[in-house]
C-alpha cells in the first residue's frame, strides 16, 4: 500500500477541488480520501456516514482503533471525524457544531479535516481557535487537520506521527495547534 499512497492521495485532492465538479461531490471526494488515509492505518476500521437514531446529526466518518502496533495507540478506541473541503477556513459555528456531535456520541476525541483550517488565531485563542479550548476543558480533544498536511504524507506512518503530534500539541498548547 505504500507505493501507490501519496499518488492516491494526490489524487483524491485534485478529484476534491476539481473545478466543474459540482461542490457536493468535492466533499465526497475528500471524504472518500479520509476514510483511505484511515483505513491504511494498522487496526482502524472505519464507518461512513451514519445518521444517528433521530436524523438530526450525521457523521462522515467513524473510527475504530485497535491501538495496534504501528497504528494510532495515542488516540482512543473509538473517535470521530468530519470532513470539510471547503474554499475558506471552518468557522467556531461550525466547529462548535461538531464538538456537540462529538459529546452526543459519547466520545472524547474528534478530528477535523478542515482543507483550509479553521478561523481565528491559535496564539490568541479566538474564533474556531476558542471552541477548540473550551472543547479540552470540557475532556473533549480536537485535532485539525488540512490539505497541506495530506499532501505531505507519504505512507500510513505519516498520518500516524501527524495525528499523534497534533493530540501531543493539543495538550501542550491547551488549544488546537496546527504547526
Amino acid at each position: 500500500m505504500t507505493s501507490i499512497f501519496q499518488p492516491r492521495v494526490d489524487a483524491y485532492l485534485r478529484r476534491a477541488s476539481a473545478v466543474g465538479v459540482p461542490p457536493e461531490r468535492h466533499g465526497r471526494h475528500y471524504e472518500n480520501m479520509l476514510a483511505y488515509l484511515l483505513e491504511a492505518v494498522s487496526g482502524c476500521h472505519v464507518q461512513r456516514n451514519t445518521l444517528n437514531y433521530y436524523g438530526t446529526e450525521e457523521v462522515d466518518i467513524t473510527v475504530a482503533n485497535e491501538k495496534a502496533d504501528g497504528g494510532l495507540r495515542m488516540l482512543p478506541e473509538i473517535f470521530l471525524v468530519e470532513c470539510k473541503n471547503w474554499s475558506h477556513p471552518v468557522d467556531s459555528t461550525t466547529l462548535g457544531y461538531f464538538v456537540n456531535v462529538v459529546v452526543d456520541r459519547g466520545c472524547s476525541l474528534g478530528i477535523l479535516a478542515a482543507a483550509n483550517g479553521i478561523t481565528g488565531h491559535q496564539e490568541h485563542r479566538s474564533r474556531a481557535h476558542a471552541i477548540g479550548a473550551a472543547a479540552l476543558v470540557r475532556g473533549i480533544r480536537i485535532l485539525v487537520i488540512t490539505a497541506s498536511d495530506l499532501r505531505g504524507l507519504q505512507n500510513p506512518g505519516d498520518l500516524v506521527k501527524l495525528l499523534h503530534h497534533r493530540n501531543l500539541a493539543l495538550t501542550a498548547h491547551g488549544t488546537i495547534h496546527l504547526s
